[in-house]
């Protein structure tokens, strides 16, 4: 995340040839890599961006009984949003009704002043480490039926890579990752071979956090800070009221 402002006229290009070559190779030989942004191992269902995230289980989310799933694979069952981000970026903004079930750490300690507007340290900090078994029993307890279409978020992608594979170990059956995440990573423009980035997208000169391409900067989705009971990591219930 960037937390100081750099001029966007700063910006990086490179030409990745190499890279490109080895897609292509991957593509010819029929192998495809995969979808998550940050390339990592993955066993669950799909990807789904933050947009049609918030669509499925935000703004429709009082119309499941009488309207089919997710394109219909899913019958009426509304999907629900498991946002693995530790307590402090959740208290800081969540998507309406996704539950807090952190993983793979619960907690970061840091100074306020290395605190980011969502919630994370920006400079590390000593964490609180989840288990694997107990973030997956938390999620049993919280969605038993595993048939439930579940949306793993974090804050660009990655931690939500994680969880969304221990969930499809688990049993469940319709794990998809919120690609962009939260709060997100700058976006970059690819023009025949090279890329160019980061981009400044909201034309202010400044690379910034509103250039980010997650749920809350860029894309512009309604978040809330309230903090409801049934949705929180009770375990912990403490840490949200710090």
């Amino acid at each position: 995340m960037f937390r100081s402002r750099r001029s966007a006229s700063l910006v990086c290009a490179f030409t990745f040839s190499v890279g490109m070559a080895a897609a292509g190779s991957a593509m010819a030989g029929d192998t495809l890599l995969p979808a998550n942004r940050w390339q990592l191992p993955k066993n669950y269902e799909s990807e789904i961006s933050a947009a049609q995230a918030y669509v499925n289980a935000v703004l429709h989310r009082g119309h499941w009984d009488s309207h089919r799933g997710h394109h219909g694979r899913h019958g009426h069952r509304r999907p629900v949003i498991v946002d693995v981000r530790s307590i402090p970026e959740y208290v800081a903004g969540h998507p309406e009704g996704a539950h807090n079930i952190p993983y793979p750490y619960i907690y970061q300690n840091c100074p306020q002043s290395e605190r980011a507007e969502d919630g994370a340290c920006t400079n590390g900090g000593d964490k609180i480490d989840q288990d694997p078994q107990v973030f997956v029993d938390a999620v049993k307890k919280a969605i038993p039926d595993k048939s439930t279409p579940i949306y793993t978020l974090c804050r660009t992608g990655h931690r939500s890579v994680l969880a969304a594979n221990l969930l499809t170990e688990a049993g469940y059956k319709h794990v998809r990752n919120i690609w962009q995440g939260f709060s997100g990573k700058p976006k970059v423009s690819l023009v025949g071979e090279t890329l160019y980035g980061p981009l400044d997208l909201n034309h202010d000169g400044d690379i910034t956090e509103a250039d980010n391409d997650g749920w809350r900067y860029y894309q512009g989705l309604p978040y809330s800070t309230r903090i409801r009971p049934r949705l929180i990591y009770w375990p912990y219930a403490s840490y949200y009221f710090q």
